[in-house]
């Protein structure tokens, strides 16, 4: 039976409110194309953007989640809120008001189904330090993680205004699952073709590594974990260049980072990658204890196979295997 640290949820609560339009026009539920579609109005850079996004009724069917996770295997699921629903393009005081009432519910959920889930918060980092506040008070309360965008509202995770709420994050000793959720300064180029979640998703959180390693953020908290999701984005295939980069330019030593090889491994990568060759190369090169079992629930660009059947996993070790199904993540959630 698997772990499943890349499942997202939307409490029951929520998903009543958007319909019944108590949440104001910013986000609403309109019907699509076999699905609905959960809708989020925003602003970047003056100009007012929307965004749509499928909308599964697994994602809030507790009946068929649970059969779901029976069907696939998946002994326990670490809910994780839908990322939209991080509201970082909300004013903070009313993003912090979504986090708590986020973050209890998903509590709530796994005191009632203790044996099927656990759960990561959710904080407003438009204001930092609030985040720090909420994370502490959620993990106290039992949340084992925390749940970030790749980038705040276009704000890169380098940007030192983040330190308070990295300084909490290593205080309290939880890890830190990086989640694209709406990849800024792409839109034109990634209109057509749902390129936005083809590559718009991964270079988003590629970009969010590379700030993390040359941004001097690792240096600063070297105790920080990060779990990515995805596979890491670009990051296991594109990292030869940035070593090569970094012997020959001046620009990813202005915060002093080392070579960025000697930071890879303080990631953990989870296995949505859809390919039994890229599944290996990663697990042989980064190797298989940083590969972390992941689904993206219940989402159509999601690994929703049976656990032991997602490409390139029966190419490794019995002992790898379980690793990555199991042993990874009760040892980096603490379970």
């Amino acid at each position: 039976m698997a772990i499943d640290p890349h499942a997202h949820m939307i409490p029951a609560s929520w998903i009543e409110d958007i319909r019944a339009g108590r949440l104001g026009s910013a986000v609403s539920i309109v019907p699509g194309d076999g699905t609905e579609q959960f809708v989020t109005k925003f602003t970047v850079l003056g100009q007012e953007r929307t965004n749509a996004y499928p909308l599964p009724k697994e994602t809030y069917d507790l009946d068929m989640r649970l059969n779901d996770m029976k069907r696939m295997g998946v002994e326990r699921q670490i809910l994780s809120v839908v990322p939209t629903f991080m509201f970082y393009s909300l004013d903070a005081r009313l993003s912090l008001e979504a986090a708590v009432s986020i973050n209890d519910a998903l509590l709530d959920l796994t005191r009632k189904h203790p044996g099927a889930f656990s759960c990561m918060a959710t904080a407003p980092l438009q204001d930092p330090p609030a985040a720090a506040r909420e994370l502490e008070r959620a993990v106290k309360k039992g949340h084992v993680g925390v749940q970030i965008g790749a980038n705040v509202s276009g704000k890169n995770l380098d940007d030192p205004s983040l330190d308070a709420f990295w300084a909490k994050v290593v205080e309290l000793d939880v890890p830190v699952f990086i989640h694209p959720a709406g990849a800024r300064g792409f839109e034109d180029r990634l209109g057509k073709y749902y390129l936005s979640n083809f590559i718009g998703n991964p270079l988003d959180t590629t970009v969010a590594v590379a700030c993390l390693i040359f941004g001097g953020v690792l240096d600063r908290f070297p105790s920080l974990k990060f779990l990515l999701s995805h596979a890491g984005g670009f990051t296991p295939w594109i990292r030869g260049r940035w070593q090569h980069g970094y012997g020959e330019r001046k620009e990813p030593k202005v915060y002093g980072a080392k070579d960025p090889e000697q930071y890879f491994g303080k990631f953990y990568y989870d296995t949505i990658i859809h390919n039994p060759d890229c599944l290996e190369f990663a697990a042989r090169t980064i190797g298989a204890g940083n590969v972390v079992y992941g689904t993206d629930y219940p989402f159509d660009m999601g690994d929703l196979c049976p656990a032991r059947e997602i490409p390139g996993l029966s190419r490794l070790s019995s002992a790898d295997q379980e690793k990555i199904l199991t042993g990874n993540a009760r040892k980096l959630y603490k379970l």
